[in-house]
């Protein structure tokens, strides 16, 4: 959600209801999650939710539209634009990993619904195995990763990597350390040396 506190009473009002929202869609998840839940956990009445959103729909796509956002900004500012030796891919490659991981665990009830509940969730994964995809299409014509791969499958198989090492809740060093075994194993594999 927005870093930015809210000024006024309406603003102040809207962020209340979007958080409750979001808490109570992770927690319940979209189908059972009902606009009187939402009321009832904020202290506000239905007319007051129908005046900042028209639905439950509606509230929905704004949370979920904005991790979108929020997330494909991200991705946009994870280009490598030079060559790298392999000791600084893999090395930027886990900073790459740990910001997705440290960007999952900033709003968990965010996260829950933009990422790991469906309906939302697969449209988020198949825009970011797309905006990874992207980003690694570009990198293998300056020669950073090999091009008999196609780049969206590796932008899928990060998007899985991802998937998984984000649904464990650790703290920020065993983040690092998740997101540089990642690293490893995308850049340099299986294969014992």
């Amino acid at each position: 959600m927005s870093t930015l506190l809210p000024r006024t009473k309406g603003e102040q009002t809207h962020a209340r209801l979007r958080r409750v929202a979001a808490a109570e869609f992770a927690q319940r998840g979209f189908h059972s999650t009902k606009v009187s839940d939402i009321v009832k956990a904020s202290g506000l009445s239905q007319p007051t939710f129908y005046s900042y959103f028209e639905s439950k729909e509606a509230a929905y796509e704004e949370l979920v539209g904005e991790f979108r956002q929020r997330l494909e900004a991200l991705i946009s500012t994870l280009l490598i634009k030079t060559s790298l030796e392999t000791g600084q891919l893999v090395d930027s490659v886990a900073e790459s990993f740990l910001k997705f991981f440290d960007f999952l665990a900033q709003d968990p009830d965010l996260t829950q619904i933009g990422f790991f509940q469906p309906p939302g969730c697969t449209l988020t994964k198949a825009g970011m195995a797309r905006w990874i995809g992207n980003n690694i299409a570009k990198e293998q014509q300056i020669g950073l990763f090999r091009s008999d791969v196609p780049a969206q499958m590796i932008g899928k198989a990060f998007v899985g990597m991802v998937d998984q090492m984000g649904r464990d809740v650790v703290d920020a060093p065993t983040r690092r350390a998740n997101a540089r075994w990642c690293a490893v194993l995308l850049c340099e594999g299986l294969r014992f040396r």
